[in-house]
């Protein structure tokens, strides 16, 4: 009688270690950041700026790894101007004549990229990617690895001193690549909480800027927004004037005031983390911010409504 209980103890031991060792091991969540990205211990091999096309702009980076895998963190401008700053054939930016000189030469590139943004760390979004080594192939150090097929990428923003998990994309799904794909992930978190445009902002509205003499006359841009119930599209007309980021705008309010966001298509000139434009209404007349020039971008103009 003991025997048989004996035997059938081990073979139930037997069928439970062979469940457990043919069930598929399940994947971590890392919708909780894994560590502190911004430990100064992983900044130990140096801010880089990533090499890019020209079709994209490059950034500050560094990367690092840990036990759980390897990961990039990258300092994304605020508005244009920030972004534009790293470009290589910008003068006045950080490759200014005093500069150049320490171009290959990474120790001296990474204390000035740290002196930039210890000046201006505010006018920087901080967004890290997470590469887990568990959806890795193969792996031989943090700058040499190959994900699996459909490998889960892991990525988190820097908001309120703390990282918050934005998304997770299969790589073979992630067709956009450096700050396209940040600005992208960034302006997606912020417009998560985009709601219908109140009725009283809906509707057709234009306005004549000009922008400079020329020997024809002023040039002048008029600006058409057609305020709709989940965007607001715009049309340009001008007079010595090129025009561009026409198209879909999405909207954040707050108080009275809409802020206008392009979304029609990937121009790195027009699609910004930041609002291009802003609407408000006071009493029954509307105001913009944001056309012409220098003169008057940073003005409220009153907008006429049709």
């Amino acid at each position: 009688m003991i025997d048989k209980i004996t035997g059938r103890i081990a073979i139930t031991l037997l069928v439970c270690v062979l469940f457990i060792a043919c069930t598929p091991k399940a994947k971590s969540n890392f919708e909780i950041a894994p560590v502190d990205f911004l430990d100064k211990k992983y900044q130990e091999n140096g801010f880089v700026l990533p090499d890019t096309s020209k079709t994209v702009r490059t950034y500050p980076s560094y990367l690092s790894s840990d036990d759980l895998g390897v990961f990039t963190v990258n300092y994304i401008g605020k508005t244009g101007n920030e972004q534009f700053f790293w470009e290589a054939d910008y003068m006045f930016g950080f490759f200014s004549e005093e500069n150049k000189a320490a171009i290959g030469k990474p120790e001296i590139i990474d204390q000035k990229i740290k002196e930039v943004l210890r000046k201006n760390s505010n006018e920087y979004y901080k967004i890290a990617e997470f590469f887990p080594k568990e959806e890795m192939a193969e792996y031989n150090s943090p700058e040499d690895f190959k994900l699996k097929d459909g490998a889960l990428v892991y990525f988190y923003l820097y908001e309120n001193k703390k990282w918050v998990f934005i998304k997770k994309i299969a790589s073979n799904k992630i067709d956009k690549k450096g700050i396209t794909l940040y600005n992208d992930l960034i302006l997606e978190y912020k417009l998560k909480d985009a709601k219908a445009i109140p009725k009283e902002f809906q509707g057709e509205f234009s306005v004549n800027v000009e922008t400079e003499e020329t020997s024809t006359g002023m040039a002048n841009i008029t600006y058409y927004f057609s305020v709709l119930k989940d965007k607001v599209l715009l049309n340009k007309d001008s007079y010595h004037e090129p025009v561009s980021c026409m198209g879909a705008y999405k909207v954040l309010q707050h108080e009275n005031v809409l802020d206008l966001f392009y979304v029609e298509n990937d121009d790195v000139r027009c699609k910004q983390i930041n609002n291009t434009f802003s609407i408000k209404k006071e009493k029954d007349k509307y105001y913009v911010k944001g056309v012409g020039g220098e003169g008057t971008i940073n003005e409220w103009i009153e907008l006429t409504k049709s």
